[in-house]
């Protein structure tokens, strides 16, 4: 997998207030500059479910809301060109990420500051499928320093990349082994995700709900486990 880009790029600002945009929605400023993501050989990008897109956004400091922002859909063969009008001059960085209806960022690929001229993002051969945004925003940070980081997988549970996902879809808990790890389409029933969102883990040596705080994350493992 191969991420480039050309400087000076732009970013978009985040707006808050909730809405639930259009699918295609963009929000442009006739004097901005333009940014333009070339995607070759991809995968994944087809498999997100209702609710999520694969986007080039633009984003303010310190938001997850992007303020400007065009989905990116791509063809049989993993490619597509898109292109961002009128980046908003707010913008401090542009990202190949992934966003919810409320245009909050819930996944980022790749990410470039904004300078003084046009941005061009180039990808080669990216997984940009639902569980490498999982890998990525939450194993990969959260996650494998206890389960296989360090050579030690506790509850023999490795979530580090190429391992994660075989361990936990349809396998029974060591912990509590009247539930899965994941449970196909239930989230209620999944012991990731009852450990991620609630209370279910206190009595053990440690609580897991302390590690992701953030609702898009916790959204996106009870979507993506819904999915399944």
């Amino acid at each position: 997998m191969r991420f480039k880009w050309i400087l000076p790029l732009l970013v978009l600002c985040s707006c808050d207030e909730g809405r639930i945009w259009p699918d295609d929605v963009i929000e442009t400023n006739s004097d901005g500059l333009t940014a333009t993501v070339v995607i070759t050989g991809a995968t994944g990008a087809d498999r997100w479910f209702s609710g999520y897109s694969l986007a080039v956004g633009g984003f303010t400091p310190g938001s997850e809301y992007a303020l400007i922002s065009k989905n990116i859909v791509t063809d049989s063969d993993g490619s597509a060109t898109v292109v961002l009008t009128g980046v908003p001059a707010e913008v401090e960085t542009i990202e190949l990420c992934v966003i919810d209806r409320l245009r909050r960022r819930v996944a980022s690929f790749s990410s470039v500051p904004v300078g003084a001229a046009n941005v061009t993002i180039t990808s080669e051969g990216a997984d940009f499928s639902p569980e490498q945004a999982i890998q990525t925003e939450v194993f990969n940070t959260t996650c494998i320093n206890c389960h296989g980081g360090a050579s030690f997988s506790a509850a023999g549970l490795n979530l580090t990349q190429g391992h994660a996902f075989r361990e936990l879809i349809g396998v029974t808990s060591v912990k509590d082994p009247e539930m899965m790890r994941v449970h196909p389409g239930q989230p209620d029933k999944s012991l990731l995700y009852n450990i991620l969102a609630g209370e279910d883990s206190k009595e053990w040596n440690y609580d897991h709900s302390v590690e992701i705080t953030a609702s898009e994350r916790l959204d996106l493992i009870k979507n993506w486990i819904i999915a399944q």
